[in-house]
C-alpha cells in the first residue's frame, strides 16, 4: 500500500512539472488580459505585477519539483533500459525544460506591463 502511494505522488509531481508552467502561461495571460480594463480605470498596474508574480512562482516551482524528481531518479534510471524509471526520469527531464521556458514567457508576457501603462494600446 505504501508503494502504490508513493507512486502515485511520484506521478502527480512528474504531471505537476510537465502542466503547471504551460497553465500558468496561460492564466497569467488571460488574469491580466481581464485585468487591465479595471487597472486603467482606476490607474493601478500592482494587480498586473501580482498576477505575474504569482504565476512565475508557480512555474519555478513546478521547475524545481521536476528538476527534484530529475535528481532523484538519475541514480534509480539504468541507461535506455525503457523500464518505468527511466521514462519518469525523461518526464521529469522535460518538465523541467517546459517550465524553465514558461517562466521565460511569464517573464516576456510581463515586460509590456513595465514599460506601458494599463491605459496605452
Amino acid at each position: 500500500m505504501k508503494g502504490n502511494m508513493s507512486r502515485s505522488a511520484t506521478l502527480s509531481e512528474l504531471w505537476a512539472g510537465v502542466l503547471i508552467g504551460p497553465v500558468a502561461a496561460l492564466t497569467q495571460l488571460e488574469i491580466n488580459y481581464a485585468l487591465v480594463l479595471w487597472a486603467c480605470s482606476h490607474s493601478r498596474s500592482w494587480p498586473l505585477h501580482l498576477v505575474s508574480l504569482l504565476l512565475l512562482g508557480f512555474t519555478v516551482f513546478a521547475g524545481f519539483l521536476a528538476y527534484k524528481n530529475w535528481r532523484r531518479l538519475a541514480d534509480l534510471a539504468a541507461e535506455d533500459s525503457g523500464d518505468t524509471l527511466s521514462r519518469s526520469r525523461f518526464m521529469a527531464a522535460v518538465g523541467t525544460l517546459i517550465s524553465a521556458y514558461m517562466a521565460l514567457v511569464i517573464a516576456a508576457q510581463w515586460v509590456p506591463v513595465f514599460i506601458y501603462g494599463p491605459c496605452q494600446r
